[in-house]
């Protein structure tokens, strides 16, 4: 049995503990094997390969943390971190200590899962190559493969961010991560920066033209009459308009703003009715019924069953030595609340300032599940949402069309209660500070901010004091990445 073999049992595994939809795959014991041929032999097996998937990138190493309120956020300055509160990892990490073994673990973990989510996506695909199509119902095989195709590049993407060189620190035509497309026992070796890119483009090409009847797309209106419903909830799969996000966010980190402009204005033009702006009535609702995540601008994010935990762990009252946390002068800093930023919804109604403790403390609740959280946006966790767009159309037109990129960033300003708009006649320059003002105010617990410092080579970070040294932002590659053949 080679290695890729052994860890799709293991997830298989470890996916039936998580979903019991998902219990009659398999009966797991030590000696277990997934006959393939019985697995893959109707369209129920994909359907239920795919949904693993999704289940499990929502892993504390995943996406369930370390991708977006965990490390991603420590190293993006979005904590004021201190030897009183965030765990040590955390802390040797912020300073730039990755041989660390503490800081090592979390990093090969970061690593070893999304690669095991690759190659249970390509085994997918690999299936899907060789199968009978008349086996699906209309339309099921194209969005499950473009689905599988769409999430490889958004998998690759990420860690690309995390483990390579931008490309404006000159990162190019440096090696930066094995593009593994492949179901197999061979090691893949590593591509440079500008192949990846190429790579994910190529992928997220073939995904939009396979998911041109994405029901969120066409617009058709999706029963449980209709196969049990399995084409509801688009917003928790890698739809059409993920793909088309995605190719947005990866060309303008390629430096490609003419391809990057294209899907960001496709997204804003039909954002009004798919993804429409959260409204204050939501966000100011009581404690319980709040929608912090903002659930409606969703493009893609994922269930979580465990996202309480996961939010408990380092965002809770109750750890106050290992919480990672904020303080009134960075929200003053960060929301602007003593100018244009007292009404912002984000520090409103999205801050938590626990006094009622012996340790007062603050920290950012946009993750908080109190109990009888409803369903509707409860476990969720964003990892695309349609702000994002805004912010690339405005900085891919600051040059070219500076009033209309202004315009794009008082958009979502007002839409977060902020009443004073940026100036028409604001500069190229000035419109990059507002839109990272912005990428630092919208993305606390979803990692981008990080992304967005990398992606313009920042040299100022919150928190730093002096010049931040810009290599930290390149994580270094697991010793050991050979050992599960990539």
């Amino acid at each position: 049995m080679n290695k890729y073999r052994i860890q799709t049992i293991l997830l298989a595994a470890l996916t039936v503990l998580l979903a019991a939809s998902c219990q009659k795959w398999v009966e797991v014991t030590p000696k277990t094997q997934i006959e393939d041929i019985e697995f893959y032999s109707n369209e129920q097996g994909f359907k239920e390969a795919l949904n693993g998937i999704y289940i499990n990138m929502g892993r504390p190493g995943q996406y369930g943390r370390e991708y977006t309120f965990g490390l991603s956020d420590v190293l993006g300055g979005m904590y004021v971190l201190s030897t009183s509160n965030g765990s040590l990892r955390y802390r040797d990490a912020r300073a730039g200590l990755y041989t660390n073994t503490n800081v090592q673990n979390l990093t090969d973990t970061m690593w070893r899962f999304q690669y095991n989510s690759i190659a249970n996506v390509n085994k997918l695909i690999e299936e899907l190559d060789k199968v009978d199509t008349t086996l699906f119902k209309t339309g099921n095989y194209g969005v499950i493969r473009g689905e599988a195709l769409g999430l490889r590049a958004f998998l690759h993407f990420d860690l690309l961010r995390f483990f390579g060189t931008a490309i404006s620190a000159g990162g190019a035509d440096l090696p930066a991560i094995p593009y593994v497309k492949t179901y197999a026992p061979t090691v893949t070796g590593k591509s440079t920066h500008q192949q990846v890119l190429t790579a994910i483009l190529a992928d997220l090409q073939e995904a939009a033209a396979l998911l041109q009847n994405d029901p969120i797309h066409t617009g058709e209106v999706i029963t449980t009459d209709r196969d049990n419903g399995y084409l509801m909830n688009r917003k928790l799969r890698f739809n059409y308009y993920a793909v088309r996000a995605l190719q947005a966010r990866v060309n303008l980190w390629a430096g490609k703003t003419a391809d990057a402009l294209s899907p960001a204005e496709e997204l804003i033009s039909v954002s009004a009715g798919k993804f429409p702006w959260i409204t204050q009535a939501s966000v100011a609702a009581s404690e319980i019924s709040r929608d912090r995540v903002f659930t409606t601008e969703h493009i893609f994010g994922l269930f979580m069953n465990d996202i309480a935990q996961n939010y408990v762990d380092i965002l809770d009252s109750s750890r106050y030595s290992t919480t990672l946390i904020i303080n009134s002068s960075r929200i003053t800093e960060q929301f602007e609340t003593s100018t244009v930023g007292a009404a912002d919804y984000r520090r409103v109604y999205l801050i938590r300032e626990l006094t009622n403790i012996a340790q007062p403390k603050t920290f950012f609740g946009k993750l908080y599940q109190p109990v009888g959280i409803p369903a509707d946006f409860g476990k969720k966790m964003p990892l695309i949402r349609i702000p994002e767009m805004y912010y690339i159309a405005a900085e891919c037109l600051k040059e070219t069309n500076p009033e209309k990129a202004v315009t794009y960033i008082n958009t979502v300003r007002a839409s977060r209660g902020i009443s004073s708009p940026i100036a028409a006649t604001a500069t190229a320059e000035q419109i990059q500070a507002e839109i990272r003002k912005e990428y630092w105010k919208e993305f606390p617990s979803e990692g981008q901010f990080l992304f967005y410092l990398k992606r313009t080579n920042s040299g100022t970070v919150p928190g730093v004091t002096g010049t931040f040294p810009t290599a930290r932002y390149v994580l270094p590659l697991p010793p050991a990445e050979l050992e599960f053949g990539y």
